[in-house]
């Protein structure tokens, strides 16, 4: 029998990069864009909205290290995008001028409204903002009030503030010493060139049909070559291909999902492990940047996990360390009151029980005391919650002690990937009970590798290379970041 998989395999390449991504959005129109870079520190948004701003395009150079300049983004829906269609969305796309290097080393920005809530997240992996509910223009901004206006009088316009942060890439010399990782070393030269700003219509169909698209091609390729379920799914993928008209894809995403519904909705073999992916995001409270700029990145981080919250009931966060949650509460009171709506809802999820994420080398035993002791009792006074585990994915080594004061402070479980980084000894287990002496210990459930998976292919070949050595039937492999 002639073997074609990779012929289709390349040709279902093509369609993806060639056909289907760049029909995600039916019309782009570019946004009216002005600047004003703060000198100094970062400022509040009654600082910013009040300065002085002057109108920039495409190409325009922004951004000293470690410097914020704030945008100020307005248009006007066209008239036919007032009453488009169900399926699609409109969006305001910002490109701060991203590299396609790593996301946390570059570029992002804080989207607010005029009121000043903390709306979305801008970053290189994610800088759409979703305008179902656009915020309003202000007509006093308007040398026409009436276009902003339909027949009935509501407002259509856009308009809304970015505050984007400048952040030098610390990392590029594989973290060698840097004059970039000091405002007074670093220089003032300019380090992004502003990109694309844009109003846009996402076509829906188009963006789910791509998903669907990306989770079978990554679970056809971890999948053996000769096993019948990836020819399966080959030869669904296929017949979406032969569904589609590569020059109507919006017209024809519809019908290229219905090709694919099938092996979509195939159950996994009986003695397949079941997985329940929860979000994080680990952030280090202070590493190689300033610490405001892990408040702003708090922030950022969170704005976009609720967002998500928003458009999918049953998606889950899990976030660590009361000092990020306490950071929230004193600087971005919206957002905290947002998380902890949250919370009740059983989206956002605090763990870990400690202030910060500790070392527990350098700290003696009264200092991880009360690590647990401030921890909790925050998430207890403010949530309502009493944690039950130890998340530390991230510390260099642990103490002997921890067990026995960990187990003292109530908590069961104890999660870490960190082990994993071992050079020497290698850990053997994947579940374990761990002891201080003859005292009574946390649950141990080390993961095998770095909590970061983008895609169904890394997820999979990760849990393979984990349960070849383990045992057990229940193991943690690890969080998926939020995006």
């Amino acid at each position: 029998m002639h073997d074609d998989r990779q012929l289709t395999e390349q040709r279902l390449r093509r369609f993806r990069t060639e056909r289907l991504e760049p029909a995600l959005y039916r019309e782009r129109l570019p946004l009216n864009v002005s600047a004003w870079a703060a000198p100094g520190e970062p400022v509040p948004f009654a600082d910013a909205v009040a300065a002085p701003y002057t109108s920039i395009t495409p190409g325009t150079a922004w951004g000293p290290p470690w410097g914020t300049t704030w945008l100020h983004i307005t248009g006007q829906l066209p008239p036919a995008w007032v009453s488009a269609i169900d399926d699609v969305k409109v969006e305001a796309l910002v490109d701060l001028g991203f590299h396609s290097g790593s996301p946390g080393f570059q570029a992002e920005g804080l989207a607010y409204d005029l009121g000043g809530n903390p709306l979305k997240t801008i970053a290189p992996r994610n800088f759409h903002l979703p305008l179902e509910s656009a915020p309003a223009a202000d007509p006093s901004s308007s040398t026409d009030a009436d276009a902003d206006a339909d027949a009935d009088g509501v407002s259509h316009g856009v308009d809304f503030y970015v505050e984007a942060a400048s952040n030098p890439d610390v990392a590029a010399g594989a973290f060698a010493p840097t004059p970039l990782g000091d405002r007074a070393t670093a220089g003032t030269e300019p380090l992004y060139r502003l990109g694309r700003v844009d109003l846009a219509l996402r076509d829906m169909a188009v963006w789910e049909l791509l998903r669907d698209v990306e989770v079978l091609d990554g679970l056809m390729h971890v999948l053996p070559a000769d096993g019948p379920r990836r020819a399966l799914i080959l030869r669904a993928l296929e017949r979406m291909l032969d569904a589609m008209d590569p020059d109507d894809v919006a017209g024809t995403a519809t019908a290229g999902r219905a090709e694919l519904s099938g092996v979509l909705g195939s159950p996994a073999a009986a003695s397949a492990h079941r997985v329940l992916a929860v979000g994080h995001a680990h952030i280090d409270s202070a590493w190689l940047w300033p610490v405001r700029e892990t408040l702003r990145k708090c922030a950022r981080t969170f704005s976009n996990v609720l967002s998500l919250m928003d458009d999918n009931p049953d998606f889950v966060f899990a976030c660590s360390s009361a000092q990020q949650f306490a950071w929230m509460k004193d600087n971005y009171p919206t957002l905290f009151e947002r998380i902890r709506a949250k919370v009740v809802a059983g989206q956002f999820v605090p763990v870990g029980g400690m202030w910060v994420e500790s070392d527990t080398n350098m700290p003696g035993g009264e200092a991880m005391a009360r690590q647990f002791l401030m921890g909790k009792q925050y998430f207890a006074e403010e949530f309502g919650v009493d944690t039950e585990e130890v998340w530390l994915p991230d510390s260099f080594g642990y103490s002997g002690a921890l067990p026995q004061i960990a187990a003292a402070a109530g908590a069961r479980w104890f999660l870490t990937q960190k082990i994993s980084w071992n050079q020497t000894n290698r850990m053997p287990h994947h579940t374990f009970r761990w002891r201080h002496r003859r005292h009574r210990g946390v649950h141990a459930f080390p993961a095998g590798r770095h909590l970061q998976f983008r895609s169904v292919g890394e997820r999979t070949g990760a849990r393979r290379e984990e349960l070849r050595r383990a045992r057990a039937r229940v193991h943690l492999a690890g969080a998926v970041r939020a995006r």
